[in-house]
């Protein structure tokens, strides 16, 4: 067996040279390398710039981006570059059924949503909405799937997604300390955001919330404790938001994603303990208000009546789903209640935000695209277990250390894959907790999560296609010269 040193790091070729005499007895298969392709790094650089710039929201920070609408601007460039590249490096699918489930569930939802509109109780706000918050917000799965084809490239794209949110999270640390957003709500001291996406508690301890899963999955899957150590302050930073919140949404997303985590880790018994003792050390610092606040979901409430007025909210809801089961419109429930009930609050509730406003057809089309997502989430992680064991066997069956090293390189990318599904599945987890007390339809999360399952599976089938057979049609396949598989 000959290796053949280039510079995409290919792992084996088949074929006798002067190595063959001091082969193992038996052999692994040869195997191709994975194909990957990156864009030029001037358009990921943007994209990475985007993706900053949407999170930390620079429109709200200073002026003069405000006014020349810096997001909408570098929106619109990567969206040029991303049709630019399409031609020549059109997004496969392949025979990945999850993903196209998950692309039927976003086509359902966007025809769900546009048949609505005409028919909208407020269609000037249904236009509104569906372009500022739905064909906007899909532009980010769109970049994803187009722009982010390698490994390395999902590693910076989370970077600059973790990053984003240590910003906001660590900015509201301050604030704290400061005491500069933090002020009296509903009976105790609640802490804010800086910008007003994040301003009200309970959007601060969402977003927080939504950083944890990958701060807790990706941690094991790093290699470098360097890297490591950058994840430990935005965890902290994360936890101190939710707790200073006072949002019982986040107390009960927290509860719900560690009973997640619990159920994915191998020794629950010992994680158990250790995460009772843990608990047990850590409660005595949290201050009493908040340790009431949580209290207060069966009890009673410090001060004001937000309980009684979610409660009267499901009732208005549930009776105007019942009376418009087909629904009334993109975002036209408050002015539907506001004509019969004379109240205009919102549903506070994700689920009646989808029955009310797309009706039963749109609460279909929702979970069918959140079940394509975690379903396929379920495939991944174990189509990604056989290319690990699969890795494995092929490096312990080679004597050869240069062979075994990048198989061992190319298996680390596939634990930081498995890592990263799992954290996107704790991702929608939390999100799906926090819709049972917030309006989370037009928002960004669920591109965001769509998106990472159809990066992944992309990423998936490369490394399938490069362990298949060598009578594999996958395998005969010619790779473009740009698509050799550069080092992720």
């Amino acid at each position: 067996m000959t290796v053949t040193p280039v510079r995409t790091l290919p792992l084996f070729r088949s074929g006798v040279g002067p190595r063959e005499a001091t082969a193992p007895a038996v052999a692994p298969a040869p195997v191709a390398p994975p194909r990957f392709w990156e864009p030029p790094l001037f358009v990921t650089l943007t994209f990475l710039v985007f993706v900053v710039a949407r999170y930390m929201q620079w429109g709200a920070r200073r002026e003069i981006l405000a006014k020349i609408r810096v997001e909408f601007l570098l929106g619109i460039a990567v969206l040029v570059m991303c049709i630019a590249l399409l031609p020549s490096h059109p997004i496969r699918l392949g025979g990945n059924r999850q993903a196209r489930n998950v692309v039927i569930g976003i086509v359902a939802l966007f025809f769900a949503m546009i048949i609505q509109i005409p028919f909208a109780a407020d269609p000037v706000l249904a236009r509104k909405i569906f372009w500022d918050r739905v064909i906007k917000f899909a532009m980010l799965t769109f970049f994803m799937v187009t722009l982010i084809r390698s490994p390395r490239t999902l590693r910076w794209f989370l970077a600059a997604f973790l990053f984003a949110c240590f910003y906001i999270t660590q900015e509201s640390t301050r604030g704290l300390i400061s005491g500069g957003l933090v002020w009296q709500n509903q009976g105790i001291m609640r802490l804010h955001g800086a910008v007003p996406i994040y301003r009200h508690p309970n959007s601060l301890g969402g977003l927080a919330m939504g950083t944890i899963p990958f701060v807790v999955f990706l941690w094991p899957a790093i290699r470098r404790w360097k890297v490591r150590l950058l994840l430990v302050p935005l965890l902290v930073t994360a936890l101190v938001c939710v707790v200073y919140s006072g949002s019982r949404t986040a107390y009960v997303a927290l509860l719900t994603f560690l009973v997640f985590w619990w159920s994915q880790s191998r020794h629950k018994v010992r994680n158990l303990v250790v995460g009772l003792l843990i608990g047990a050390a850590l409660l005595p610092l949290v201050p009493d208000q908040y340790i009431q606040r949580f209290e207060s979901i069966e009890g009673q409430e410090a001060e004001g009546h937000s309980k009684a007025a979610r409660i009267q909210i499901i009732k208005d809801a549930w009776a105007i789903f019942l009376d418009n089961p087909l629904g009334v419109g993109v975002a036209s429930f408050p002015a539907v209640r506001e004509q019969r009930f004379h109240r205009h609050q919102d549903t506070h509730n994700l689920y009646l935000e989808v029955a009310t406003n797309l009706g039963v057809q749109g609460l279909a089309v929702f979970f069918f695209l959140v079940g394509s997502m975690l379903a396929g989430s379920n495939d991944l992680k174990r189509r990604l277990d056989r290319i690990a064991q699969r890795q494995l066997r092929l490096a312990r069956g080679t004597g050869d250390p240069v062979v075994r090293r990048r198989l061992g390189i190319y298996r680390h990318d596939v634990v930081y894959l498995r890592a990263a599904t799992t954290a996107v599945q704790g991702f929608l987890v939390v999100r799906l907790t926090l819709g049972m007390f917030g309006m989370d339809l037009y928002e960004v999360y669920w591109w965001f999560a769509a998106g990472m399952v159809l990066v992944i599976a992309g990423l998936t089938t490369v490394f399938e296609h490069s362990l298949a057979p060598a009578s594999d049609p996958r395998r005969r396949e010619p790779a473009a010269p740009q698509e050799r598989g550069r080092r992720p």
